[in-house]
C-alpha cells in the first residue's frame, strides 16, 4: 500500500483550513484570535481511513480574544494599524470513520504591519504599537483600580495581561 503526500482537494480546503484554524485558536491561551486570510499552501496524506493535513495560513489578528473562545469568523478585525499579521504551519489529522479533525501540531509566527505599509498622508493621527512595560501594567491596573471602585459591580476585576499598547 502506497503512501505519498499529495495537494490538498481544493473544493473542500477553506473549510478544512478554517476547521484547522479554530483548533488552533481554541488551543492557544493568549493573545488574540487568528483569522483566516488565505490559504498558502495545503497538501494531504493518506494512511489507510485516516488523512494527515498540513497547511500554511496567511493570518490576521482579530479584536476578539483567544480567551472569549469565539469562532474567528464572528470576530471583527482591528484598523491595519494595531493589527498583526503572520503565518500558522498546522497538521490535523483526521479518522476518516469518525470525520472529527484532531490537531496535531502548530508553529504560528507573527509580526507587527510594517510602518512603511501603513504611511498615511491624509490620516489625523499617526499610530504605532509600543513594547509593554511595567509602567504600561501599572497605568491599566490604577484604572481598573478607579473603574472598581466606582462602579456597583458584585465582581472586581483585576489585570491579568496587558496585550498591547497603541501611541
Amino acid at each position: 500500500n502506497k503512501t505519498s503526500i499529495t495537494p490538498a482537494d481544493c473544493s473542500t480546503v477553506e473549510t478544512d483550513a478554517g476547521v484547522a484554524l479554530d483548533l488552533v485558536n481554541r488551543h492557544r491561551r493568549d493573545g488574540y484570535v487568528f483569522g483566516l486570510f488565505r490559504v498558502a499552501d495545503a497538501h494531504e496524506l493518506r494512511i489507510g481511513n485516516s488523512s494527515v493535513l498540513y497547511l500554511t495560513l496567511d493570518v490576521l489578528e482579530t479584536e476578539c480574544s483567544v480567551l472569549s473562545r469565539r469562532h474567528w469568523q464572528s470576530c471583527e478585525y482591528s484598523d491595519t494599524y494595531s493589527m498583526d499579521f503572520g503565518q500558522c504551519k498546522i497538521i490535523t489529522h483526521t479518522n476518516q470513520l469518525l470525520k472529527k479533525p484532531q490537531l496535531y501540531g502548530f508553529n504560528c509566527t507573527l509580526s507587527p504591519v510594517p510602518p512603511d505599509l501603513l504611511e498615511c498622508k491624509d490620516c489625523p493621527v499617526k499610530v504605532e504599537a509600543l513594547e509593554v512595560t511595567e509602567q504600561h501594567k501599572n497605568i491599566a491596573a490604577k484604572a481598573l483600580k478607579k473603574f472598581n471602585s466606582e462602579s456597583n459591580h458584585t465582581n472586581y476585576f483585576d489585570v491579568d495581561k496587558v496585550e498591547k499598547i497603541l501611541k
